[in-house]
C-alpha cells in the first residue's frame, strides 16, 4: 500500500478571514507547494493550490481525512508567485484564495479558428537618445547606481517609451534570458505598445496578458512566460500575476493612473504596489514612468526613498526649424453664453446653449482646412448627465441604484453603474409624466452638435458604449490613426497613448466637471487627466503647434490656471501642503470600509456599530458612518467608514478587520474616499 501524505490546500475560493485559509487532504505522494490540484469541498469539486506535504501520522480522536480529488499539473504556480499572494492577501486583507484564483488562468487549448496576430515589425524610429535620456537609461540598467526604484518624470512626447526600450536592450545584453514586464493602465494602450516594442524585439519574444485576448491565447501566452520563451511581457494589472522565471526590469507606465488600481471586486489591490513587491522578490529593477506623477509616487522620488530622473521636452522642429510646442487657452464660456440678434432695429440677448464655443468652432475649422485632425475631450458619456420630468421636475433615477439614469441616442435611459434601461417611453416615479428634459453634456450630444457644425467632417466617437467589441479599441486607434476620422470624440480612454503627429487640436468641452467631486483625490485626477489630454497634441513628427481649448465656466479657478501655464511643480508643493495638514497620502494611510444590504435600516446600523467599535483602537482615527457616495448599488444600500493611521496598520486593526462579518468590502488604500 503507497504511504500516504497529509496535503495542505487552499481552495480556490473565499474562505472567511476569521478562519485558516488552507485545509489539510489526504493523498499518495508528497506534492511541491504551488501544485494545482481538485478537490472534494462541501459537497462540490473545487481546485485548490498545494501550500505543502508532509508524512501521515498517527491521528487521534477518529479524524478522518478527505481524499485529493487528483493532480491536475505539478509545480503550476512558482515560489514567487505563492510569495506574491501571501503579501497581496496580507496587505490587502483579502482571502488567500480568492488572491490565488487570480494566479491560475483557465486551462485552455487555443482556437484553431484563431490567428496570431505577430508585433508589428515597423522600422525603427532611428531617434538619437538625448543626454538626458542616456542618463536615465544607465542609471535604470545599472543596479550599482543606488536605486532599485525609479521614477521617469517626463512631458507627454518627451520620450519615455525610449528610455524604457533602451534599458531593456542594455539589460538584454546582462541577462540574455532576462524577462522584462510592461505594464500599462489601459488595454487601449496595448496597440501602440506592440507597435513600439515591436520596432526593437523580435514579435516571438513579445506576448500580452489583457482581458481582450481570448482565453485560449491568455493560457498560452501564460504558459510562453513560465517556460522562458517570452522575454518582453505586455499587460494591463493582471499580469503582475504571470510565473515569471528570470525578471530583470519592471516598467510601470502612466503610473499616476487609477486604473491599476482594482477597486470594485476582491483582492481589491493595486498593481503598483504588487508591482514593488514582485521586483523585491525577483531582486530587479523597476521604473515608473508619467507626464504628471501621482502625489504619492512624487513624494517619494523627492525625499530620496526612490530615484527621480527626469527628462525635458524634446525640441522637435517642424519644416520651418521651429520647435513644436502645444499653446493653452482657457475659454471663458459665462461669455458665450448669450449673443445679440437683431429684430428689425432693436438688438436683443438671446442664450446660447452650444457645448462648443466660438474659439473652438474656429480652431476646429482651421485644422478642417489645413488637413489636420482634432481630438474633443469629455470626460462623460450619452446625451446628458441627467434628465428631470417636465411636469414635476424630479430626476430619473435607476430604481436599482438610485442613481441619476443617463439619455441615449436609442431613446432609453441607461444606469452607469448596473444593467438596467428603460423602455423608450419611461415614467416620472412621482407624477407619471412622460415628458424629460434632459440637462448637461454627454459624448453623443457633442457628436450631434459637431455633426450639425462640420456636416463634411468626419466623426468618430470613442467611449465604452462605442467600443464594445474585442479588438474595437485598437481599430479605433488604426481607423483614426491611418486619418479615416477627421474628429475624434472621446472620454478619458483616448487621454493618455494614442501618438498621433497629425493631431493639431484638443478641445476640452467641460472641464468644470471634474472639479466638483468631494474627494481628497479630485484634483490630482482632474490635472492629471487635463494634462494628459492636452499631450495628444505635438507629438514627435507633428509638423504644426499644438492648440488645447479647456472650455470653463471657472477661468478664475486656481487649478485651470496652473494647466493653462503647464506648472506641475506649483501643483505638486499646493498638494503636498494641504495633505500634510489632515495627514492624507503620502502623509498617511486609509482604509475605507463599506456595509451593503439590502435594508438600509441595516446598512446604517452595522456601520454604526463597527465605528464605534473601531474608535476603541489606539493609534487610528475613524470617521463617523455615513451614507456612500453612491448610496445604493445594484438593490444593495452602502454606508461607509474611513479609517486613518500612520504608515504601518496597528495589529488591533487587522484583527478587528479580519473579524468583520459578510457584508463588509474593505479597501485598503483606496483611489477615493467617496
Amino acid at each position: 500500500m503507497p504511504d500516504k501524505f497529509i496535503i495542505s490546500v487552499v481552495p480556490l475560493i473565499r474562505i472567511s478571514l476569521m478562519r485558516d485559509q488552507f485545509f489539510y487532504y489526504l493523498g499518495n505522494e508528497k506534492l511541491s507547494p504551488g501544485t494545482l490540484v481538485s478537490i472534494p469541498f462541501s459537497g462540490r469539486k473545487i481546485e485548490g493550490i498545494v501550500i505543502d506535504s508532509a508524512a501521515d501520522f498517527e491521528r487521534t480522536g477518529g479524524m478522518e481525512l478527505k481524499r485529493i480529488g487528483n493532480v491536475i499539473e505539478k509545480d503550476f504556480l512558482t515560489a514567487e508567485q505563492m510569495e506574491l499572494a501571501r503579501f497581496i492577501s496580507e496587505y490587502y486583507i483579502s482571502p488567500l484564495g480568492i488572491v490565488m484564483k487570480n494566479f491560475v488562468p483557465k486551462i485552455m487549448k487555443r482556437s484553431l479558428k484563431e490567428k496570431k496576430k505577430a508585433a508589428s515589425q515597423i522600422s525603427k524610429l532611428g531617434i538619437e537618445l538625448t543626454k538626458e535620456q542616456h542618463s536615465a537609461v544607465s542609471e535604470i540598467s545599472d543596479r550599482k547606481k543606488g536605486h532599485a526604484a525609479y521614477l521617469l518624470f517626463g512631458s507627454s512626447g518627451s520620450g519615455k517609451t525610449e528610455v524604457y526600450i533602451h534599458s531593456i536592450l542594455e539589460l538584454k545584453k546582462q541577462y540574455k534570458d532576462g524577462q522584462f514586464l510592461i505594464l500599462l493602465p489601459e488595454k487601449t494602450l496595448t496597440p501602440q505598445a506592440l507597435e513600439r516594442y515591436g520596432a526593437y524585439f523580435d514579435s516571438d519574444e513579445i506576448v500580452v496578458l489583457s482581458s481582450n485576448i481570448s482565453k485560449g491565447k491568455f493560457y498560452d501566452n501564460w504558459k510562453r512566460i513560465r517556460s522562458g520563451e517570452a522575454k518582453i511581457i505586455i499587460g494591463t494589472r493582471m499580469a503582475v500575476f504571470a510565473p515569471f522565471g528570470n525578471l530583470r526590469l519592471v516598467v510601470i507606465d502612466e503610473e499616476q493612473d487609477i486604473s491599476f488600481k482594482q477597486w470594485d471586486m476582491n483582492p481589491r489591490y493595486d498593481a503598483r504596489t504588487a508591482a514593488l513587491e514582485i521586483a523585491r522578490i525577483h531582486d530587479c529593477q523597476i521604473v515608473s514612468g508619467s507626464a504628471t506623477p501621482s502625489v504619492v509616487s512624487y513624494h517619494s522620488a523627492r525625499n530620496g526613498k526612490s530615484g527621480l530622473l527626469v527628462i525635458p521636452d524634446l525640441e522637435i522642429p517642424n519644416s520651418r526649424s521651429e520647435a513644436v510646442k502645444t499653446t493653452m487657452e482657457l475659454v471663458d464660456m459665462r461669455r458665450e453664453r448669450w449673443q445679440n440678434r437683431s429684430y428689425g432695429s432693436q438688438r436683443q440677448q438671446q442664450p446660447v446653449f452650444s457645448s462648443i464655443s466660438k474659439k473652438l468652432r474656429s480652431e476646429i475649422s482651421y485644422a478642417l482646412k489645413y488637413g489636420l485632425q482634432a481630438i474633443l475631450f469629455i470626460n462623460r458619456q450619452g446625451m446628458s448627465n441627467f434628465s428631470v420630468c417636465a411636469a414635476c421636475k424630479t430626476v430619473l433615477k435607476c430604481p436599482k441604484c438610485d442613481r441619476a439614469l443617463v439619455y441615449e441616442n436609442s431613446g432609453e435611459y441607461r444606469c452607469l453603474h448596473c444593467s438596467f434601461r428603460t423602455s423608450i417611453t419611461p415614467k416620472c416615479a412621482k407624477c407619471k409624466g412622460i415628458v424629460f428634459k434632459n440637462v448637461g453634456l454627454g459624448t453623443q450630444k457633442v457628436e450631434k452638435e459637431i455633426k450639425e457644425f462640420f456636416p463634411g467632417a468626419r466623426v468618430m466617437r470613442a467611449d465604452s458604449q462605442e467600443l464594445k467589441g474585442k479588438d474595437a479599441h485598437e481599430e479605433a486607434y488604426r481607423k483614426f490613426s491611418d486619418h479615416e476620422a477627421d474628429i475624434l470624440i472621446g472620454t478619458q480612454m483616448i487621454s493618455k497613448g494614442w501618438d498621433l503627429p497629425n493631431v493639431a487640436l484638443i478641445g476640452i468641452i467641460d472641464a468644470d466637471n471634474m472639479l466638483t467631486l468631494p474627494d481628497f483625490s479630485a484634483e490630482e485626477r482632474a490635472f492629471d487627466l487635463l494634462m494628459q489630454v492636452a499631450g495628444r497634441t505635438s507629438r514627435p513628427g507633428a509638423k504644426y503647434p499644438g492648440r488645447v481649448i479647456i472650455q470653463t465656466y471657472h477661468p478664475e479657478n486656481r487649478l485651470l490656471k496652473l494647466i493653462a501655464k503647464k506648472d506641475p511643480d506649483s501643483f505638486y508643493e499646493k498638494e503636498f501642503k494641504e495633505r500634510k495638514a489632515l495627514a492624507l497620502p503620502p502623509f498617511g494611510r486609509l482604509i475605507k470600509l463599506v456595509f451593503q444590504d439590502f435594508r438600509k435600516d441595516k446598512a446604517d446600523a452595522e456601520a454604526k456599530r463597527i465605528a464605534e467599535v473601531l474608535l476603541g483602537i489606539d493609534g487610528i482615527k475613524v470617521s463617523e458612518s455615513q451614507e456612500s457616495f453612491v448610496p445604493k448599488v445594484r438593490g444593495r444600500f452602502r454606508s461607509q467608514i474611513i479609517v486613518r493611521f500612520e504608515k504601518e496598520m496597528p495589529d488591533a486593526l487587522r484583527k478587528a478587520l479580519q473579524w468583520l462579518p459578510a457584508g463588509w468590502i474593505i479597501d485598503v488604500d483606496p483611489i477615493s474616499v467617496i
